[in-house]
């Protein structure tokens, strides 16, 4: 209640003081030219100084100005002089020991900063070393395709990056061959068994990249820059086995930070075993910024509805294929269907239906 009452008083004292004036108080200038001191914007104090030496011109002028009026007045400049002395003393020792104790905080400033900047420095050394290992450990892999007896020349050589290719054939094969078996979860049963073939290439691999992205997520450095590095060294096909690697029990511990980082900003869905796959993952995994995400679910609903509902003449008794509709074409550009359920607060077929009566005029 109080706070509220403060509220009111502060709003309503708004209405009546100068822009120009509610920036000046007894406690905001000096704080101000404090804060310019001990953080100045042009990487020195002069402009602090400038100000202080300012005003004890004006007070010594001041001064000078209240000796003459009293002189003229015939006053007792002696008096004066002591009285003036006396209480100017104390005021400058004051403000020596004020300028001590600025210095020393400025030092401990310095100190803070320089420990900062050495701690900096030293994780940015650690992470760019991580960095050529990871890459190390990629030039080192290499594939082989055994020799066909039919054909000269038919065995194949794979060296570095260019083994995940390859790679995700595998995969692929072993999701299609557990389709065929009639498998429930395909894609889980053929990782397992493109595990058990590629794991002697993969393990060092994911388990160092792991690490490093443990170490990262773990530091007091700014995570989400260093994160942006290390996603700019994956290739499509290392995202892509990534991304399933993470749907396996193996990679479940992957499968926060890529949440997290937004590692698969740059997955190129099209190439998914199936595009719906996509929606394994929180949307949070394929863009840099929640928000911008959901800007992207939000028009592609508006541009939809205007093209497929404003311009047609639809009827409730069709809702069920327009459910069917919308969720093909947005699974096309990459936005599954959990997705748009959220951002219809009141779920996607109470969406299309109210959308459907608008456009109808009911």
């Amino acid at each position: 209640m109080l706070k509220q009452w403060c509220g009111n008083c502060k709003a309503y004292l708004g209405r009546w003081i100068p822009e120009w004036a509610r920036d000046v108080s007894p406690i905001r200038w000096p704080r101000h030219i404090f804060d310019m001191m001990m953080e100045p914007e042009d990487g020195d104090s002069r402009s602090a100084l400038f100000v202080f030496i300012l005003i004890a011109f004006f007070l010594m002028a001041g001064m000078f100005v209240v000796a003459i009026v009293a002189q003229l007045h015939g006053g007792k400049l002696g008096v004066f002089g002591d009285f003036f002395g006396g209480v100017l003393n104390p005021i400058f020792s004051f403000l020596t020991f004020v300028g001590l104790l600025i210095t020393i905080v400025m030092q401990q400033k310095e100190i803070r900063d320089g420990k900062a900047a050495a701690d900096k420095q030293g994780f940015e050394t650690l992470f760019f070393q991580m960095v050529t290992i990871h890459n190390s450990i990629v030039n080192a892999m290499d594939l082989r395709t055994p020799n066909n007896p039919n054909e000269l020349n038919s065995a194949k050589e794979y060296h570095g990056r260019d083994c995940f290719p390859r790679f995700y054939e595998h995969l692929q094969q072993e999701v299609r061959k557990a389709r065929i078996r009639g498998s429930l979860d395909p894609i889980d049963e053929g990782y397992k068994e493109f595990w058990a073939r590629d794991r002697k290439d993969l393990g060092h691999y994911f388990r160092y990249l792991y690490n490093m992205i443990r170490i990262v997520d773990e530091s007091t450095a700014d995570t989400r820059q260093y994160m942006k590095l290390l996603r700019a060294q994956l290739s499509d096909y290392e995202l892509l086995i990534l991304f399933y690697n993470g749907l396996n029990e193996k990679g479940q511990r992957f499968k926060p930070y890529i949440e997290k980082y937004a590692i698969f900003d740059n997955l190129p869905v099209e190439l998914l075993i199936e595009p719906e796959d996509i929606g394994l993952y929180d949307g949070s995994a394929t863009t840099d910024s929640i928000s911008a995400r959901k800007e992207v679910v939000r028009k592609f609903l508006e541009t939809w509805k205007r093209q497929y509902i404003d311009s047609e003449s639809r009827g409730l008794e069709g809702l069920d294929e327009t459910v069917d509709e919308i969720v093909g074409d947005a699974s096309q550009n990459g936005i599954t269907r959990p997705e748009l359920e959220r951002m219809c607060k009141g779920g996607l077929r109470l969406w299309l239906a109210q959308a459907i009566k608008k456009a109808s005029g009911e």
